[in-house]
């Protein structure tokens, strides 16, 4: 099943695969619970894996001497995979290493230089509320203009009105949720359902390389070369897949 499906199909789904009447007259009671396990249920499955469709940059100005910038706003601080540093009328891209400690940078050290670490600068108000994503600050300070590279994923649909769409496949969707409503309501349908969305999670993983997220916060390898170690291709089989040196 494809992306862009609507709250409302996915909905319609939902019903089929839980047993439940597909006329959407009976069951109204039931509906905003069904949108909140599928709008759930597509948000974890986003967060956990780096989805090859959804691959995503955005360049930000960085001028010289200034340590700290806004996050994009298509690009919020949960989104990120990576940040890359380019000095102006240079050609080569530098990735930022995550994580800037209270002690950094060190008296006596450069305070100007080519950025080499980032992090997120946590803010309080006067009232004691904390705003946990606040500034990307980089270290050292850029010594020259350049280009800050935000690397992750395209957000997240939110899944609550009839036309919202979804950004993962529908199917994936659905039987995830599917598998949760049933688990809940004790119905031994419920492993064979679960079994069926991990065997179809499984396969569009093979067929589009979607892996976890390799940062700070995702464990995880990072995978897009589609080939493993040596060379060999993820997931081939010995004497099937290739053959051993």
């Amino acid at each position: 099943m494809p992306v862009g499906v609507t709250l409302a199909n996915l909905r319609r789904d939902l019903r089929a695969e839980t047993g439940q009447s597909l006329n959407m007259a009976q069951g109204v009671q039931s509906q905003a619970t069904q949108d909140n396990q599928l709008d759930r249920q597509q948000l974890e499955l986003w967060d956990a894996y780096d989805w090859p469709h959804l691959a995503y940059w955005v360049d930000v100005p960085a001028a010289q001497s200034q340590s700290l910038y806004s996050y994009p706003q298509s690009m919020p601080f949960n989104q990120i995979n990576r940040i890359y540093w380019q000095a102006a009328n240079a050609t080569k891209w530098r990735e930022l290493a995550y994580g800037i400690r209270a002690f950094d940078p060190l008296p006596g050290t450069p305070q100007t230089g080519t950025p080499a670490r980032w992090g997120n600068i946590a803010s309080v108000d006067t009232n004691g509320v904390t705003n946990p994503v606040g500034q990307l600050e980089i270290l050292p300070k850029p010594s020259s203009n350049g280009t800050l590279r935000f690397e992750g994923s395209a957000p997240c649909n939110p899944l609550v009105a009839d036309t919202d769409i979804c950004v993962l496949d529908s199917k994936l969707i659905v039987l995830f949720a599917a598998a949760e409503i049933l688990a809940t309501q004790k119905v031994e349908a419920a492993q064979l359902k679960l079994l069926k969305a991990q065997t179809y999670l499984r396969r569009l993983r093979s067929s589009q390389g979607a892996d976890k997220r390799a940062n700070y916060n995702m464990g995880g390898n990072y995978r897009t070369s589609g080939r493993g170690h040596y060379g060999v291709p993820w997931g081939a089989v010995p004497g099937i897949g290739y053959v051993p040196d």
